[in-house]
């Protein structure tokens, strides 16, 4: 009888750490685009005032995200380098890591004033990204971990 009521109570825990997975991985991505956001800005607001090259500005921002970081330093090195590569995709979509390539290999390719238009345009189109990531966090990230548990609870009463 102990048994089978630590097999459930661990297989309820188990369901728990899935959906808390899934909820730190929704987290993650809300995050990500801030972060990505801020970088944009950052970068808009250094046309201005610095001479700095495209990899130095992003191998100088202190992404929050490790996502973030991991894609400017292949950015950065891949720009440097005079080649293309993929970015690591992490937990996005192939259509938003899509635009996040041409986005970030895409930038110090115009004049200042046509970098300045696009970027506010690429923000434009990320933001739509981040708010449904933000409300799709906000809507579901909670009752995933509600709901691994109910489903780690579910496989050991099936068990039982």
């Amino acid at each position: 009888m102990t048994d089978k009521l630590l097999v459930a109570v661990c297989l309820g825990c188990a369901g728990a750490l899935i959906g808390f997975a899934i909820c730190m991985r929704m987290k993650r991505r809300a995050e990500y685009f801030g972060d990505l956001d801020d970088f944009l800005r950052v970068f808009s607001d250094s046309l201005s005032f610095t001479m700095d090259t495209v990899p130095d500005i992003m191998k100088s921002y202190g992404a929050r995200t490790s996502l973030l970081r991991r894609q400017l330093d292949e950015c950065s090195a891949a720009i440097s380098a005079g080649r293309s590569t993929e970015l690591p995709s992490g937990a996005l979509t192939k259509e938003e890591r899509r635009l996040v390539g041409e986005v970030l290999f895409g930038l110090g390719t115009r004049p200042a004033t046509g970098e300045r238009n696009a970027v506010e345009n690429y923000r434009r189109r990320l933001a739509e990204y981040g708010r449904r990531a933000a409300e799709s966090y906000a809507r579901s990230g909670k009752a995933a971990v509600k709901l691994g548990f109910l489903a780690g609870l579910l496989v050991a009463v099936l068990c039982w």
